[in-house]
This record gives structure tokens, sequence and C-alpha cells, in this order.
């Protein structure tokens, strides 16, 4: 469950959001199963902030920090992630459907059982992520790096790929 306190302090906008993670924050920020969905959060800096369960379905995402986040079992379906951070995160089990994740950075992101049916993932940045199970039915793939990632069990059926560089580290092209 959301900590009321964070949540508040989100609901004063980005800017000062942002100004707060700058001061010395020690504590762990909560925004567990917070109904986020539609919400501008273009430029956040939700870097480990745990959003496990979070709505944010039709979310504003655009160049987000989400380094090291906590979002298993999140709603993002519709949110636009271009050209966000998102090293390291933990999104298994969350629903990307229709996401727009062009150029996101996403290496080493754990996207164990994702949904990413019909998401755009063009340009982005799949290197040693884990897309175990994942479904990516449909998702536009071209130009990503999927250098040393794993696609174990990942559904690519009528996935978008004119080219991308291949698990092992070598180039597709159609």
């Amino acid at each position: 469950m959301a900590d009321p306190t964070h949540l508040e302090q989100l609901q004063q906008g980005v800017d000062s959001w942002n100004a707060w993670r700058r001061t010395d924050v020690r504590e762990i920020l909560d925004l567990s199963g917070a109904d986020l969905a539609g919400s501008d959060l273009s430029g956040v800096n939700f870097g480990a902030v745990f959003l496990a369960d979070a709505d944010l379905s039709g979310a504003r995402l655009a160049h987000a920090n989400l380094v090291g986040a906590e979002m298993a079992g999140a709603n993002l379906q519709g949110a636009d992630l271009t050209h966000a951070l998102a090293r390291f995160v933990d999104m298994s089990r969350v629903n990307l459907q229709d996401a727009n994740l062009e150029r996101a950075n996403l290496v080493e992101a754990d996207l164990r059982g994702a949904n990413l049916r019909g998401a755009n993932l063009q340009l982005a940045d799949l290197s040693k992520a884990n897309l175990q199970d994942a479904d990516l039915s449909g998702a536009n793939v071209s130009s990503v790096s999927f250098v040393q990632a794993n696609l174990t069990r990942a559904i690519l059926h009528n996935a978008i790929m004119d080219s991308a560089i291949l698990p092992d580290g070598t180039l597709y092209e159609a």
C-alpha cells in the first residue's frame, strides 16, 4: 500500500517530487498500489521507488528515471516511456501492452512474464534484459539491442522486426 506522505508529495507535481528526492531522503519510497493512471510524470525520478502493483496505465513517463525501481505487477498499459532510463528495474509480470518504450534504456531489466503485446520498443536497449516468458506479440522491436538478453520462451508472434541485434551479438536484418 502506498505511503500517504509519499503520494501527497508526488501530487504536488514532478518538479516538487524531484526536488524532494534531491534532499537527504533515506527512507524507502513506497507508491505500491497507487492509482496514477493517466498522470503526466514526464521526467520524474522514480529511481529505486517501490511501485509494485501500481496503476500507471496511460501515464506519461517520458524521460523518467526508473533505475532500480520495483514495478512488479504494475499496470503500464498504453503508457509513454519514451527515452525512459529503466536499467535494473523489476518489471516482472508488468502489463506494458500498447506502451511506447521507444529509445528506452532497459539494460538488465527484469521483464519475466511481462505483457508487451503491441508495444513500441523501436530503438530500445534490452541488453542483458530478462524477457523469459514475456509476450511481445505484435510488438515493434525494430532496431532493438537484445545483446545477451534472455529470450527463453518469449513470444514474438507477428512482432515487427526489420533489424535487431540478437542475444549472441549478431545483426538480424529482414
